[in-house]
């Protein structure tokens, strides 16, 4: 039986990509969880392969779980999910290219290149596996981090935080730092509206 070798990268980060060697008789699902577990994500989020052509654009999607209602009608064409989905009957190119997309709010985007096929599988080795790793992995969350989105628990924290320095050093916190961090707002809505006739 064949043994597929796929490099997968980060679409955002070109130089962080690992390889996974994985069965063409397993499944997209198992390719799915050595993708997560070779970068360290959880397996918590929904999760797409869409098959693609060398311009990356995206065709076939398998998804992991069939989210159609029950009431959809029976003729439209149910999405192949993953754990059903058996890789060799889709590998149809030697230089198969795919689209993996996980977790559909933050859009993690990574590039699947089928870069070679042995003929037999390695005894002693247990499919899927990663055989390389470059780079480090992003965290996660980072775009949640990156962006700045913060819960209003986590917005008051910090204000507190921000304030309890600023009294410690002995210094005042000027107009502007408080009127970024909104401590005015009260006192400027009362006086416009006390101005209101």
């Amino acid at each position: 039986m064949a043994v597929y070798k796929f490099k997968v990268a980060f679409e955002d980060y070109e130089d962080i990509f690992r390889v996974i060697e994985v069965k063409s008789t397993q499944t997209f699902f198992e390719l799915h969880k050595a993708i997560l577990d070779s970068i360290g994500f959880d397996q918590k989020q929904m999760a797409s392969f869409y098959m693609s052509n060398d311009s990356w654009k995206r065709f076939q999607e398998i998804t992991l779980e069939d989210m159609s209602d029950a009431d959809d009608d029976e003729s439209e064409k149910k999405l192949p999910i993953m754990a059903k989905s058996i890789l060799a009957d889709y590998i149809i190119d030697p230089h198969q290219k795919m689209i993996y997309i996980y977790d559909f709010i933050e859009l993690w985007t990574l590039h699947v290149e089928l870069t070679g096929i042995e003929i037999k599988d390695k005894a002693g080795v247990k499919y899927p596996v990663c055989t390389k790793t470059a780079g480090l992995a992003p965290k996660q969350f980072e775009k949640i981090q990156r962006f700045g989105i913060i819960d209003d628990n986590e917005f008051d924290e910090i204000t507190k935080n921000y304030l309890d320095k600023s009294e410690d050093l002995g210094g005042e916190i000027s107009d502007d730092e408080a009127d970024e961090f909104g401590l005015f707002e009260d006192e400027q809505g009362e006086a416009s509206g006390s101005e209101e006739v």
